[in-house]
């Protein structure tokens, strides 16, 4: 146990959240079929021993739900035990529900699989389906609903990143439509909680499965995976340039363009390091670097770094990097890491991070995908010491939006 004090029980009051993404120590998420309370309650001490006031864990849609038409009392029963125990620790839990994929591996539930032919239903149209997955939630919701750590569900992780190795694609109108649906589902399961969708950068620079418009008008808040690594940054402009700095707050901004509410709050919900693409001497001047950049930002919810633990190495297939992600080792000691974001978690409960008010604005032509010919220029005006907020140009002109965001300029890319 690190020798960190704990943060105060009322750290939900905070102007940003602070969280982690929890990874168990002992035989990773396959716990829920060999659960050891004992070993989970040391895992949530450590969290708490870094000042986090909330953890998201994951679901095995398997093993939630291994026929149409039962879910398994007791995984539900276990997952409110995790809540109790989080709860020990003064932990709020966002509770990962349709999983779907997970750490590279795919988690199928059997009913969905023909016998005849292999092939998985299509989960995001075939009526059946539905109907289980609104069960699911359902079971859930009577079983955690009301508990005082339960935030609310995430629908599920990237669940493109489960549906493209199946077969499985639909357009943007289809997938909207489907979280339009479970969201519904959601909240009658769990009336009033946090329910996002948990998303990575794939449909926010592809026009596929999910369009950028209703990601950021469902759920109570978007919530966004924001990992530098996948997607090349460090490898293109280098690991403490400019783009990767400040690659978690392109993300913000970009996607306050899009919330119809000019105070929905975004969430980064995911992100995080690894040695395998960086200088570990690196890491932590990075990390405090990068999460002093998020902050700067206006209605931010909060910031779930990815992850607690790493994952224990006599588990075999996983990506090499996963085995490096923890801000505590598999025998759970803490990481030059770990200690970065508890002391930014400490100095923000001391001095609340003040955002930057944005008055200039990167206007998003309509229709353009925002990946590298809208990046690099936002990060040109950062580099010219201009932090800039992003409107798309259909609202250029809406004087009442723009005033309501506090926007009093508006920057062409031609202008950069």
């Amino acid at each position: 146990m690190p020798a960190v004090a704990e943060a105060a029980p009322d750290s939900r009051s905070r102007r940003v959240r602070f969280g982690l993404n929890y990874t168990p120590s002992k035989n990773w998420w396959y716990c829920w079929s060999d659960w050891d309370a004992q070993s989970i309650r040391a895992d949530l001490a450590d969290i708490r021993a870094l000042g986090m006031d909330h953890i998201r864990i994951m679901g095995l849609w398997p093993e939630l739900q291994p026929n149409a038409t039962f879910v398994r009392p007791e995984m539900v029963n276990r997952v409110r035990e995790l809540l109790d125990l989080a709860g020990e620790r003064h932990l709020d839990v966002e509770v990962t529900v349709l999983n779907g994929a997970v750490s590279g591996f795919l988690f199928v539930p059997p009913w969905m699989i023909n016998n005849g032919t292999g092939k998985v239903a299509n989960f995001f149209t075939d009526q059946d389906t539905l109907a289980a997955t609104q069960r699911l939630f359902a079971a859930l919701g009577r079983g955690i609903g009301r508990h005082p750590r339960f935030l609310g569900f995430d629908l599920s992780n990237e669940i493109y990143w489960f549906a493209q190795p199946l077969g499985i694609d639909v357009a943007p109108a289809v997938g909207d439509g489907w979280l339009r649906t479970m969201f519904a589902d959601a909240e009658a399961a769990a009336p009033g909680r946090l329910h996002v969708a948990g998303i990575d950068h794939f449909p926010w620079l592809n026009d596929d499965y999910f369009s950028r418009d209703a990601l950021g008008s469902t759920g109570s808040v978007s919530a966004n995976h924001t990992w530098a690594g996948w997607v090349d940054i460090f490898s293109t402009y280098g690991p403490m340039s400019t783009p990767s700095l400040h690659y978690s707050e392109y993300f913000i901004e970009l996607i306050k363009a899009f919330h119809t509410d000019p105070r929905r709050q975004v969430w980064i919900e995911e992100t995080g390091i690894s040695s395998v693409w960086m200088d570990p001497e690196l890491i932590p001047r990075w990390t405090e670097q990068s999460i002093r950049n998020m902050v700067s930002c206006e209605d931010l919810w909060g910031v779930t770094w990815w992850c607690s633990h790493e994952v224990n190495r006599g588990l075999t297939g996983f990506n090499p990097l996963e085995y490096d992600l923890g801000v505590y080792t598999n025998d759970r000691r803490l990481k030059p890491i770990g200690a970065t974001i508890a002391d930014l978690v400490r100095e923000y409960d001391r001095n609340p991070p003040k955002p930057i008010h944005r008055s200039a604005a990167l206007v998003l032509p309509d229709g353009m995908v925002p990946s590298i010919p809208f990046f690099e220029p936002f990060m040109r005006l950062i580099d010219k010491g201009v932090r800039p907020a992003v409107v798309k140009a259909s609202r250029a002109t809406d004087k009442a939006y723009l005033e309501a965001r506090g926007i009093d300029k508006l920057i062409q890319l031609d202008e950069v």
